[in-house]
């Protein structure tokens, strides 16, 4: 048998190596490291953002996508697009030509079939209103057709098609008891109707036919294809409107389902004596006063508030640098609040008869 025999001591041994124990981060190397962190995060921090801001605007081109497709569905069945706003008791003179009472109406409620909001389409009564806003207090005379009270579970859902990925406040439940605005777990939304001039005080669309500053929608009214003669895809049919902290007053809209005023109305201003006030060829050509460029252009920040933010019906976003619209073909273009504010009219106005096309 053989056996393993340790080794002599007189051999020499194996050295064993010595472990070396490196000492922590000095104070300087890692103040080193920390700087080197930060500056990579401020380097790739913007494009981050950057790339998220780019997701966001193409999740909202595709709403408004959606709502001209929506809004070319309504078109085919009834052979016009939906009113912006439907019996506004916002309008002093409404007996006269809706003597069933209030409705409040929205366009937005009205498409709910064009786009998959068909199940809460069917549960609105729409013999009664869809909001109690008004220009007076409702009294017990008018509350067959005023009071919402039967439509409030449905025009309180979040649809959230009509909310803009970027707008912070997009889908906010909001409450509000004034006459005016009188929200009942409203939900805030991002899209405005393009209306022209003319707001949810105003007369119904037929009576303003003859003026150059209609736009697309209106109270009561819309546009037929045919009466957009500068060409539906030289005409705005949608716009963003951001409210919330963006506006002048939390209360001010897009409002979506619930017909409060403000909700629905994306307007340009510029004086209407004549209906020729800014088309140079014209022998009566007025100039645009700068108030109008300064107050109501995209993006506008309202000067006559300190708030230093855009106005009710101003077209705004939160997106950098413009605002995404719908035209009247469906197609969605962003524009820039850099655009010269009379271009910016000749295409909210749908038969001014000075078409223009953004390059």
């Amino acid at each position: 048998m053989t056996y393993l025999n340790p080794p002599s001591p007189c051999l020499p041994q194996p050295r064993r190596r010595r472990t070396q124990h490196r000492g922590a981060f000095t104070l300087v190397e890692l103040l080193v490291v920390i700087a080197i962190i930060g500056v990579l995060v401020a380097l790739l921090l913007p494009a981050v953002q950057a790339a998220r801001e780019a997701a966001r605007r193409i999740s909202c081109s595709n709403n408004l996508k959606q709502g001209g497709i929506a809004l070319h569905n309504y078109h085919d069945v009834f052979k016009t697009f939906p009113p912006a706003l439907l019996n506004s008791r916002r309008y002093t003179g409404y007996a006269s030509y809706y003597p069933e009472g209030p409705r409040n109406h929205t366009g937005w409620a009205m498409l709910l079939p064009f786009y998959e909001g068909g199940a809460t389409y069917q549960k609105i009564d729409f013999n009664y209103a869809t909001s109690e806003s008004g220009y007076d207090t409702i009294t017990s005379a008018a509350a067959n057709t005023a009071l919402s009270n039967v439509n409030d579970p449905y025009t309180q859902m979040r649809t959230k098609m009509l909310e803009c990925p970027s707008h912070p406040q997009a889908g906010q439940n909001y409450n509000y008891t004034s006459t005016f605005y009188r929200a009942k777990d409203a939900k805030r939304t991002s899209y405005f109707f393009s209306t022209g001039i003319f707001t949810d005080y105003s007369a119904p669309y037929d009576v303003y036919s003859d003026y150059i500053q209609q736009g697309a929608f209106g109270n009561n009214g819309a546009a037929r294809m045919a009466d957009i003669t500068d060409g539906t895809s030289n005409s705005i049919a949608l716009g963003e409107g951001a409210g919330g902290r963006l506006k002048t007053s939390t209360a001010y809209g897009p409002w979506g389902l619930q017909g409060i005023h403000t909700c629905c109305h994306g307007r340009v201003y510029s004086a209407w004596s004549d209906g020729r006030d800014f088309i140079r060829n014209h022998p009566n050509y007025v100039p645009i006063d700068p108030t109008y460029k300064r107050d109501w252009h995209i993006n506008a920040a309202y000067q006559n508030n300190a708030q230093d933010k855009s106005y009710a019906w101003v077209f705004n976003s939160a997106h950098p640098v413009g605002v995404q619209f719908t035209y009247c073909d469906a197609s969605t273009h962003f524009i820039a609040e850099t655009i010269d504010y009379e271009v910016l009219l000749m295409l909210a106005y749908i038969h001014d008869g000075e078409p223009v096309e953004l390059p």
